[in-house]
């Protein structure tokens, strides 16, 4: 039952963790076990002990009763105070005891039975027609290991043959089973269904002691046993938790199997497959995968059966912790292996990841440049060691830093992982890696120092960006110096360097080689001196910058190659020549200029009243006429701009969008193009706000829609791209890429920030709106920032209501986040929290976030969403607040944890599902009133800060 690393190791608290009910060994009613009185050497056996053996509800029952009066005494050692054995037939009964606190009964059937009723029906049906030989069963008053130099030959014989001849055995206070199994029914065909025969294990299962006599009596009579027992208040609280028994079976391998698994394919060892009652079902160990060496990655997966046994994949998940040495490589092999095709995962590209079948091509092309960049666990996990108690498997969720999530989550199934990075002799900081139904991504970035030509060593920002899928394999570093563009790009097998010349700096490099294990950035760079270039040819050098880019290649960038010092003298003398030709000239000029001045002068000093009084007339007519033939000019370019049917027209059109005076706005929507929707684009602000691009006698909204989003413009007061991303933090976190920021801005503003009440432009706020008009909180609700945009833009802007910030600070800000999915019904505690923040709450939970409550500082309470039961409530002291929520969430909240300004931690509430986040409160601020969705359970929660929104 257990190796040299104690492969049958239930520690007191993994049976109280995971417990079931041995219903069919258990008897309506205890029997007494008389032992023989007269028998010198017979062993003092404790009452509840003998009582207990009672219960067992075996074929052999009768033949136990008689032998525990034929036990006899036989040497042992090692701390053991008695040893004592008897056989009859197939049933051995062996007593140990080591001080007056520890008994231990052993009893072995030493024969092929059929598999026993253990279990609740769901995972008896799925148990099937499994068998159980050379069955062991142990009842135990304390946890006691059993060397084999300890064992009696026929017990040894037995764990030879049978329990693959492990050295040790372990038992836990309490009773507790073992068998050699051979799996029939449903759970052997899903164990061969992942490459593991099913008849090369043990299987393990353990209830907590005591016994309860009855089961319909529930945990009493177990208690009463308890009382009589050297450890009485843990055997009387281990007695309540039988009460509720839960199945819990585990399948073991002998000690160095290694399975070959099919799905996914990974060799699998020191592994362990369990069921329970609720029929999840999975394993865990060291896994090896194809291609990653010898590295040992700890595995654990799980998934729930279908009533008939078989893995529903709908909501699979797998957890990996890497070792210290993992690279880029590493992880696309790992996502390679995820390509495993399952007809139950046919419509999500037939892998654990979505579409990963489509891009394991490309990505493996690109194992060369992946294999140079070293992740880092930033807590790499100890050493796991099936059965040894030294090398546990670790519980901690910080070890694990890969996971891969089945389709019930966002965007599932995908994979996704993080850590540190190091590539090609630079550390980049912090990355994430997904793959899924976008390609392949990860992205970091990093201040560096190194040396760009006659520059030195320089510091500047290096972004390092991977993006692989079926169309593209584009690996890159990119960074800039004063207008000089660092390139670092990666193909399979060779890397290229580029770094443009600028009119500062007139000088390039260009270079490519091979990529090699040992290639370090700064090496190449320190090889490189660099080339001038012609300051005439670079873009933008002109007048005084020309000069000065030539005087920097005849000083000091005299000595690199390229364009030469001696040109660079022979352009000076030109500017030189010219410049005192310009002089005289200017001289000259001067003088005859003096001369005429002094008579325009005088002539000028008489006309001046005249001319002053007729300009001030003139030009407040020229503005009344101006503005009066801008308005013509305007309404003539709407009216052209109204008609037109080209593609940018038919989408301002379909978004719902309108010119001013000839329509209302319909309900925002985004449209076939985002960059039309209402609150992004209005014709009129265009038009009055970009003069250079009516004057350009363009159509605004093909301007708009092919140049100035892109530039960076403002195309309506209530939304600016640039101004929502430089704002909000999260929405710089998911938007990085520098070529797609804005875009990514505009979709987030679209899909949440408008009814987040974020706001979307230095001029406009929602959140000030509502607050500022009580008609439209008493129409609209006071958070409903979706319906109140409407009223602004379709009636509040031509009413000359003021939707201004009422505060002007730009950010960054912690910008209101949801978290959780789509379920139940939208609630939001906004009327009873009127702006203030959480001081307490109340929540109910086990896998997942049950029901919530929250305390704010007006005193009042909020409503219950989802279901309150087995509360716990928290109350933060004085001066307290919660500044960060980390929390778990997919198709609904898994678990919340709340942390405060004095660095208390509250929860976690909930359990292990779902992905890990993070919110925190903006700088200075707290946690503020709290909304979300909910129905049986809480669905959705959403956070937001006190202060600007």
């Amino acid at each position: 039952m257990a190796s040299s690393v104690t492969a049958a190791r239930f520690s007191v608290s993994r049976i109280l963790k995971k417990t079931f009910t041995l219903a069919s060994f258990l008897l309506v009613a205890s029997l007494a076990i008389q032992q023989s009185a007269h028998a010198s050497d017979a062993p003092n056996i404790k009452p509840a002990l003998k009582k207990m053996l009672g219960g067992l509800a075996l074929d052999v029952k009768d033949d136990l009763q008689k032998m525990v009066s034929d036990l006899k005494k036989t040497s042992c050692g090692g701390g053991l105070s008695g040893c004592y054995s008897t056989s009859k037939g197939k049933v051995q009964l062996y007593f140990f005891t080591s001080n007056s606190a520890q008994q231990t009964f052993i009893i072995v059937v030493d024969k092929q039975i059929s598999m026993p009723k253990l279990f609740g029906n769901k995972v008896q049906n799925v148990m099937g027609q499994t068998s159980l030989r050379s069955l062991m069963i142990s009842i135990s008053t304390a946890e006691f290991d059993l060397t084999t130099a300890r064992m009696p030959p026929d017990l040894k014989k037995v764990v030879d043959e049978s329990y693959f001849g492990v050295s040790s055995l372990n038992f836990a206070a309490g009773a507790q089973m073992a068998a050699r199994a051979n799996l029939g029914g449903p759970i052997k065909l899903t164990m061969e269904s992942l490459g593991v025969r099913a008849d090369q294990l043990t299987m393990r299962a353990a209830i907590v002691m005591p016994i309860p006599m009855d089961i319909s009596s529930g945990a009493g009579t177990g208690i009463d046993v308890a009382s009589e027992m050297a450890d009485g208040a843990t055997m009387k609280q281990a007695g309540a938790k039988a009460a509720m028994p839960e199945a819990f079976v585990e399948f073991q391998f002998a000690p160095g199997s290694r399975l070959p698994m099919l799905l996914p394919p990974v060799t699998l060892t020191d592994a362990t497959f369990f069921i329970n009652n609720s029929l999840t079902f999975g394993y865990k160990g060291n896994a090896q995968f194809q291609g990653v060496g010898d590295k040992k990655i700890l595995l654990q997966f799980q998934t729930p059966l279908t009533p008939e046994g078989a893995m529903d994949f709908l909501d699979f998940n797998f957890r990996m912790a890497t070792p210290a040495s993992f690279t880029m490589e590493d992880a696309a092999r790992v996502i390679v292996a995820m390509a495993s095709p399952d007809a139950r995962l046919a419509k999500y590209g037939g892998g654990f990841i979505r579409g990963v079948g489509s891009f394991k091509e490309p990505l493996l092309a690109m194992a060369k440049p992946l294999a140079m960049f070293k992740m880092k666990n930033p807590n790499p996990p100890p050493e796991y060691k099936f059965g040894d108690a030294s090398k546990p498997w670790p519980d901690n969720d910080k070890y694990f830093n890969i996971i891969v999530l089945g389709p019930l989550a966002d965007g599932g199934p995908y994979y996704a992982s993080g850590g540190q990075v190091a590539a090609f002799g630079q550390t980049l900081g912090w990355t994430d890696v997904s793959a899924g139904v976008n390609g392949y991504y990860n992205g970091a970035g990093a201040d560096v120092s190194l040396r760009l030509g006659p520059l030195g060593k320089v510091p500047f920002r290096l972004s390092q960006e991977t993006r692989i899928d079926m169309k593209r394999q584009d690996m890159a570093f990119r960074g800039n110096l004063a207008g000089q563009k660092i390139g670092i790009v990666m193909g399979p097998t060779k890397m290229s360097i580029e770094v443009n010349a600028s009119c500062i700096n007139p000088f390039e490099i260009k270079t490519s080689l091979e990529i090699k294990p040992t290639t370090d950035l700064a090496q190449i760079f320190d090889a490189e001196g660099g080339v001038n270039v012609d300051p005439s040819k670079i873009t933008g050098c002109i007048g005084k910058e020309l000069e000065a880019a030539y005087r920097k290649i005849a000083g000091e960038y005299k000595n690199l190659s390229g364009y030469t010092a001696d040109m660079a003298n022979a352009e000076l003398k030109k500017i030189s020549d010219a410049a005192l030709i310009a002089t005289k000239a200017a001289e000259d000029a001067a003088k005859k200029a003096a001369a005429e001045s002094q008579k325009a002068a005088e002539d000028a000093a008489k006309a001046s009243q005249k001319a002053a009084e007729d300009a001030a007339k003139a030009a407040q007519k020229a503005a009344d006429d101006a503005r009066k033939q801008y308005e013509q000019t305007k309404n003539a370019a709407r009216d052209v701009a109204n008609k037109a049917t080209n593609a940018a027209s038919n989408a301002f059109r379909d978004a719902g969008n309108a010119f001013k005076r000839l329509g209302k706005k319909k309900k925002h929507k985004k449209g076939p193009d985002p960059k039309f929707a209402a609150s992004v684009f209005d014709w009129d602000y265009y038009y009055d706000k970009y003069p250079d691009v009516v004057n350009a006698k363009v159509d605004l909204k093909e301007h708009w829609m092919n140049n100035g989003f892109n530039e960076g413009r403002q195309g309506s007061p209530e939304f600016s791209a640039t101004y929502y991303w430089n704002r909000y933090l999260d929405v710089q976190a998911a938007c990085p890429t520098p070529s797609n920021k804005l875009q990514c801005a505009l979709q987030n503003w679209l899909d949440e920030g408008i009814a987040l009440g974020r706001q979307g432009s230095a001029d406009v706020s929602m959140q000030s709106y509502l607050n500022r008009y009580s008609d439209l909180q008493n129409a609209f609700g006071v958070d409903n920032y979706d319906d109140a945009l409407d009223h602004w833009m379709n009636y509040g802007e031509d009413e000359n209501r003021n939707a201004r910030p009422d505060s002007d600070y730009a950010g960054p800000v912690a910008g209101p986040r949801r978290a959780g999915g789509g379920g139940g019904g939208q609630w939001s505690d906004a009327a009873q929290c009127r702006n203030t923040y959480v001081i307490g709450f109340k929540t109910s939970s086990g896998k997942r976030l049950d029901g919530v409550q929250f305390l704010y500082a007006n005193g009042q309470w909020g409503g219950v969403h989802g279901k309150l039961k087995n509360t716990q409530t928290v109350m933060l002291a004085a001066g307290e607040y919660i500044t960060r929520v980390d929390y778990r969430s997919g198709g609904s909240m898994d678990a919340v944890t709340f942390i405060s300004n004095q660095g208390r931690t509250f929860g976690r509430y909930g359990g292990t599902g779902g992905g890990a986040n993070s919110y925190s409160v903006t700088p200075g601020q707290k946690l503020g009133c709290m909304a979300g969705r909910s129905g049986s359970e809480v669905d959705q929660l959403i956070f937001s800060s006190t202060g600007p929104r």
